[in-house]
Formats: structure tokens, sequence, C-alpha cells
């Protein structure tokens, strides 16, 4: 059992006879009464997102989770398919449960696969992944206004925003838990 003053990003507790695994926490000790911890838990089985709080020194069951090292393969339009690099055993995902993960990874990119109860529940991917720049629009000198940013599209498809300076062929990282440019790779 673990408390409240334990927790750390990512780890999986047993709530209500479901899997929940921590994304965010913050302590907080209001002016009158205990202290809590304001927690956003993301739903291993469903996806579903909430923001709970919980007192201070509650206590929880962690669940140990396995990974398993994986290739992404590719999405048609019901699933996403991987192939553990171990077994070559091929996983499937609804589109829907992984959709929001995929769309910064390419074909070929090594991920891993999350088991509970050896049944795979969902994926991890690496939080910072390169990626190639297939259309840059030109910088307009002097153009300023924006912000000096502009959108990109990079070669999974997937746009953002960079700063001018970025053009097409470069190669660029981007943060998959913001979705945002990191840096030029080198």
């Amino acid at each position: 059992m673990i408390s409240t003053t334990d927790f750390e990003k990512g780890m999986v507790l047993k709530i209500n006879n479901e899997p929940w695994q921590i994304i965010n926490f913050e302590f907080y000790k209001p002016g009158k009464g205990g202290a809590v911890m304001r927690t956003q838990l993301k739903n291993f089985q469903t996806g579903k997102t909430l923001e709970k709080t919980f007192r201070s020194g509650d206590r929880f069951e962690e669940i140990e989770i396995d990974y398993q090292e994986a290739l992404y393969l590719y999405a048609d339009r019901k699933s996403a398919v991987f192939q553990l690099k171990k077994t070559q055993e091929r996983i499937s995902f609804d589109l829907e449960k992984v959709q929001d993960l995929i769309k910064f990874i390419k074909e070929k990119t090594e991920i891993s696969i999350i088991f509970l109860d050896e049944k795979p529940i969902s994926i991890k991917i690496p939080i910072k992944i390169e990626l190639l720049v297939t259309e840059a629009p030109e910088a307009t000198k002097g153009n300023t206004v924006s912000g000096a940013i502009k959108t990109v599209t990079l070669e999974n498809g997937l746009k953002i925003n960079t700063p001018l300076f970025i053009k097409e062929g470069d190669r660029i990282i981007i943060n998959t838990e913001t979705g945002q440019y990191v840096e030029r790779a080198k």
C-alpha cells in the first residue's frame, strides 16, 4: 500500500477496482482543513481522464505493470498494429484508444506496450521524437507579428508550430507530452 506522499508521475493505482495512472499531481494546503493531493488520472482500460482530490495520508494499492518493447507497424481506419520485438507477435489496439499517441510516431518507431495481468492495455511512446520536416512555408522577412512562428508539416503528416528558421528537409525534435517543437536535431 502506498500513501499520497509516495505519488509519482506514471504510477498506476487501483481505485474502485480499476487501474488508474497518475498523469499529474500537486500537493495543496488550503487555509483551513487538512492538506490534500490534487491529481489528474487516466484510466488504462477506458482511456478516460479524471481530476480527483485525495486527503493527505489516503492509502492505495499500487498495480505492477509490465512494459515490452515493440515496433509501430501501421494504422488503418479502425486499429493501430504493433509487433513485439521478442516474440514477433502482432498486437492491435482500437484506433480511438491510441490515436492521441500515434499521431507523433511514424512506422517502425520503437515504443513500449503496457501489459496488465498479461493483457496489453496501452502503449507508451518516447517523450521526445525526431521527425523530418516535409513542408515548410518560406519565412517572410520582418514578419514577427505572429510571434515569429510558422506551421510546418512533418513526415508523418502532423502539423506543428516552429520558429521561422526551420525549413523543409530539417530534422526536428518534438515533445510528445506537449506536442510542441523542442529543437532542431543535430
